[in-house]
């Protein structure tokens, strides 16, 4: 079920999350299908609804957990301690120059979401001075370059110019360059190339990097940084509020025991450092069991 249920999820054209979905309703029943429609739009759980002028096929639910550990224990600090952060006490400041530990502290400590913001604004914006406009981001020419290496399994067939039917194994998916779409779904998905496409673009003698969305163009990279934040000082410098008014902070109830610092999982979801209940076997590569107890796997 969970191998069927991210299927479904990562579906990127109608015609995969349609043969996801009748897989889990014959393993799961119509109670499968309930729980469903009870998620709402599939706009918002399946790749193969997402917007293609977006050029995003990111689906998961922890995408702000990186975020959460850069702030550390700000987290449960007040807003603006949290957007500034905290400065370190006097006594660690004095040993800051005897171990690596106690700076690192001060430097988590010590970030607030503006400074961290800031300084990563200030250092991609460095970084791509060096880049012509005219190409395309580093990471995305490495991912063409990995999306080239999967072409060699498709096979082309031209019908007219720009117009191409790509075999891939039993499989296979109209495509066109002029219009830069591919029946897969994945090129419109994402804004990239996909391997069918690729492959197309190789029979044609065109550069592949010509047909990725200008999403992933250097110039517009450097328009998203080019606005920065402006450093401010400490808050003993911030002007005086003349309005008079006072904002008091809200009523809250002192819980049981240690505050917890840690987010609040759903139902169902793994909890951290724990091991994953969905094992891979090594052998047979299916999941539910481990080598130990593989019976051959599937046929």
């Amino acid at each position: 079920m969970y191998v069927l249920f991210w299927r479904a999820c990562n579906a990127s054209s109608a015609f995969t999350f349609r043969k996801a979905m009748e897989k889990l309703q014959k393993a799961g029943g119509e109670d499968v299908m309930t729980w469903f429609a009870d998620l709402g739009e599939k706009s918002k759980w399946s790749k193969h609804a997402f917007d293609p002028n977006v050029c995003n096929d990111s689906n998961t639910s922890n995408f702000v957990e990186s975020f959460n550990s850069t702030l550390g224990v700000n987290r449960c600090r007040p807003i603006l301690t949290f957007l500034e952060g905290i400065n370190p006490p006097l006594a660690v400041l004095t040993l800051s120059f005897q171990t690596d530990l106690v700076c690192f502290l001060i430097k988590t400590i010590n970030a607030g979401i503006r400074r961290v913001c800031m300084v990563r604004i200030a250092t991609r914006m460095e970084n791509a001075r060096s880049w012509k406009d005219e190409d395309i981001t580093p990471k995305i020419v490495k991912l063409v370059k990995e999306i080239s290496k999967a072409s060699s399994k498709c096979r082309v067939f031209k019908s007219i110019p720009s117009e191409y039917e790509i075999h891939e194994g039993r499989s296979q998916f109209p495509l066109s360059l002029n219009k830069k779409v591919c029946s897969c779904g994945a090129w419109q998905l994402t804004g990239v190339p996909c391997k069918h496409a690729i492959r197309a673009c190789i029979d044609a003698k065109l550069d592949p990097h010509d047909f990725v969305n200008s999403w992933y163009s250097v110039k517009t990279y450097k328009q998203a940084y080019s606005v920065c934040i402006n450093p401010i000082p400490d808050t003993e410098q911030w002007p005086a509020d003349e309005s008079g008014k006072i904002i008091m902070p809200p009523k809250m109830k002192r819980g049981i025991g240690r505050p917890s610092r840690n987010r609040k999982r759903e139902e169902g979801e793994e909890q951290p450092e724990k091991r994953s209940k969905t094992v891979k076997c090594r052998k047979c590569g299916c999941f539910g069991h481990n080598k130990t107890t593989c019976k051959g796997g599937l046929t």
